[in-house]
């Protein structure tokens, strides 16, 4: 009988101590008050990534300044987006697109588009490109809708 008092003491003890020390964490702050977890918005899912494709490029372009025209280029480049509109937009605006991507690799040279700095900034202007015939067509907004470029193919043939 008294081992099975000494065992209830010592469980209400084992209690007792836990209380105290949840309490001190509770008060020190180390555990989070419930009030603090029911109040924190749930994280929004992020939005789909979605791609416009500007493909079948071919242009004429020098093998080296000053040269005439005599490799072939083909181009293709896909600008990512989050905003389904951008999409209906770039489709409408895509002739005009093309076309000022077309006259910016004209300016390029065979040599000139196996630099990958060259392939970089051809990249960052094809991104600049889009944006900006867009938001000037089309009076878009909110401002730059594209946010990268990704240039798929890039082939010169000789």
């Amino acid at each position: 009988m008294a081992l099975k008092k000494l065992m209830i003491a010592g469980a209400v003890a084992v209690l007792a101590l836990g209380g105290v020390i949840g309490g001190a964490l509770y008060a020190l702050g180390i555990l989070p008050h419930r009030a603090d977890i029911a109040s924190k918005p749930a994280p929004t899912p992020p939005k789909p990534i979605l791609f416009a494709e500007l493909s079948d490029v071919v242009v004429s372009v020098p093998d080296d300044a000053g040269d005439p025209p005599s490799a072939l280029v083909q181009f293709a480049v896909q600008f990512s987006t989050t905003d389904p509109n951008a999409l209906a937009s770039f489709s409408a605006l895509q002739p005009i697109i093309k076309s000022d991507i077309i006259s910016l690799l004209m300016g390029e040279t065979g040599k000139s588009l196996e630099d990958p700095a060259t392939r970089a900034a051809l990249a960052k202007n094809c991104l600049d490109i889009s944006n900006n015939v867009l938001a000037r067509s089309a009076d878009y907004t909110p401002a730059n809708p594209f946010s990268a470029a990704y240039i798929t193919n890039l082939v010169v043939q000789d």
